[in-house]
């Protein structure tokens, strides 16, 4: 595992998943509509579990200076620490993302008013990372 400190918030343009895992890729899909696929702007998602214990997935793109997306949810991508790991050629093995923020998610630093992220920062490979308390 990594330690990952992030010093400034970021703003997500976001499309949500109408239900997890079902609902993912049509999360992207739709997101990246408006926004396509680059490695010149970060593409996160962002997930937690609501009060009826559903996961909730936000697939994101980082909104660039005076960008607009009223079709998108705004996601703020709080700083500070993080720990995680990169997972390589994830396409073939996604439960392997499952288990490994299962593990994360069991870590006693844990910021438990945090989230998972996924940065998928090239078409292969994703860093997957949680919060940690300040």
């Amino acid at each position: 595992m990594e330690d990952y400190y992030f010093e400034n918030d970021i703003v997500f343009a976001c499309k949500r998943a109408n239900s997890f895992p079902d609902g993912v890729q049509s999360a992207f899909e739709t997101l990246h509509t408006y926004i396509p696929f680059t490695t010149n702007r970060k593409f996160f998602s962002f997930s937690w579990m609501n009060a009826h214990n559903e996961i909730v997935y936000l697939a994101g793109a980082e909104l660039l200076t005076d960008e607009i997306y009223p079709e998108l949810e705004k996601f703020v991508f709080k700083k500070g620490k993080y720990r995680g790991t990169v997972i390589q050629n994830f396409m073939k093995d996604i439960p392997e993302m499952g288990k490994l923020f299962q593990e994360l998610c069991r870590d006693p630093k844990l910021d438990l008013q945090g989230y998972c992220v996924e940065w998928y920062f090239n078409e292969n490979d994703v860093n997957c990372f949680v919060k940690l308390k300040d």
